[in-house]
């Protein structure tokens, strides 16, 4: 049976309700009750749309990173391996900026896996994988410095992991220390040549 635009609404609320909840009280104590409390629903609509909590939280994490990935798709082709890492970072930084509650969210799940001794996600592995790729592709064709790709890849995976949190601890920051000078940090260590007459060599 199709699920009703009704239906459709009243999940996406609970879904955002869960998002913020967490955000604000973490994980471990965003129970039914609280996630219910920020919908200003009553708790059982829960289990009716999503089956249990864990449920709901697994739809959450589905949901964030659904978000993430549209927001990462660039909006022209990148003419350079160097412009296409530039751009996907500062669209990161970015969404990070306009959606923090969310990406604190993403960012405790990724921790509380790693603190249970859970191995890495499907999604973290498959960033990894396709970061260690473009790097690769990008030092065959000499834009990319001949460093290890692998350690390339894994140290953007968790800047960009840790990102939401110094953000929110940065407090009211002009945009441009993320969306510009935060890229730049890893562009400019991994392109074969330095961009911007500031680095030019006179």
């Amino acid at each position: 049976m199709k699920t009703s635009f009704i239906e459709l609404a009243r999940r996406r609320q609970l879904v955002d309700a869960a998002i913020e909840t967490i955000a604000e009280v973490g994980l471990t104590k965003a129970s039914n009750a609280a996630i219910a409390a920020h919908a200003r629903v009553s708790p059982g609509l829960i289990n009716y749309h999503f089956g249990s909590r864990q449920g709901l939280i697994d739809q959450m994490r589905a949901t964030i990173q659904q978000r993430v990935d549209e927001a990462m798709q660039p909006v022209e082709v990148d003419d350079s391996y160097v412009s296409a890492l530039e751009g996907m970072l500062r669209r990161f930084a970015t969404y990070c900026l306009d959606n923090l509650p969310a990406m604190l969210v993403l960012t405790q799940f990724t921790r509380h896996d790693q603190a249970g001794g859970v191995s890495e996600d499907a999604e973290r592995v498959k960033g990894l994988t396709e970061l260690h790729s473009f790097i690769i592709e990008g030092q065959d064709c000499g834009q990319f410095r001949p460093t290890d790709a692998r350690l390339v890849a894994s140290v953007l995976m968790n800047a960009m992991t840790d990102l939401p949190r110094e953000i929110r601890e940065r407090g009211d920051v002009d945009r441009a220390v993320f969306e510009r000078d935060w890229p730049s940090l890893f562009v400019d260590g991994i392109a074969m040549t330095v961009r911007g007459t500031d680095h030019d060599a006179t």
